[in-house]
């Protein structure tokens, strides 16, 4: 009957045995990787220039309850990323997770980028948050900003290095910007006076049905799009 020492190293080589792409290609990444390079990467650019990375990744750090909640969060994300047993499934995984993390930090930029103040930014913490009191919404909203920025900041890092993706690049930044003028579009349209024309507030809704159809074109379109090859594979440049 084997020992211990040897049931365990039976263990670890069936575990590593596991996370092997047994199709081919680059091994599967683990969580515990993506966690370690995600606290890696926050840090790297919290040390980097004045840019709006830099500012959420030396806000996260600068607060230990900001971080903790930050890193509680992230972890989840992570493992269902790591979860699938097929890097190119892996790689898709991480693609979706930044699609929520924009649809996520999209209330709190609509907000900082049109300068909504009084009622109107009354009415729509209200919408979206429901019986919340403003004060509690307008706190979950910057926390939901900063939290799903830095691990959106490390998922596109990941999209063009561990688990490279075609669509990371400049094929995500016109989905964002796209999706960032449907919200927009949505909010101006929940917010609109009903003083206005009923032929302008009208066209405004009338809009929302095909910017939304635009989102879930382009965001298919990127899902469908292969993972981008390994460094030094033909056809990589």
């Amino acid at each position: 009957m084997p020992d211990s020492n040897a049931r365990s190293s039976i263990a670890d080589t069936f575990t590593k045995l596991l996370r092997l792409n047994l199709a081919g290609g680059p091994p599967l990444v683990t969580r515990e990787q993506l966690m370690a390079e995600s606290e890696s990467h926050i840090a790297r650019t919290a040390r980097k220039g004045n840019s709006p990375e830099q500012q959420v990744a030396t806000q996260i750090l600068a607060n230990p309850t900001d971080y903790r909640s930050w890193e509680s969060e992230h972890e989840r994300l992570m493992a269902a990323v790591a979860r699938p047993n097929r890097t190119v499934v892996q790689a898709r995984a991480l693609l979706s997770t930044a699609f929520a993390l924009v649809h996520r930090r999209a209330l709190f930029e609509y907000l900082r980028g049109h300068a909504v103040r009084g009622i109107s930014r009354r009415e729509l913490m209200q919408h979206f948050h429901g019986q919340k009191s403003y004060s509690q919404a307008i706190v979950a909203e910057h926390g939901n900003y900063l939290r799903s920025s830095a691990s959106l900041m490390c998922a596109e890092h990941f999209g063009t290095t561990i688990l490279a993706h075609q669509a990371f690049g400049g094929p995500f930044r016109r989905y964002e910007h796209l999706y960032a003028e449907y919200f927009r579009s949505y909010c101006d349209s929940y917010l609109a006076p009903p003083s206005k024309t009923e032929d302008v507030s009208d066209s405004m809704r009338a809009l929302l049905p095909h910017l939304k159809r635009d989102v879930l074109d382009v965001r298919a379109r990127l899902l469908a799009m292969p993972p981008a090859p390994p460094p030094g594979a033909p056809g990589r440049r």
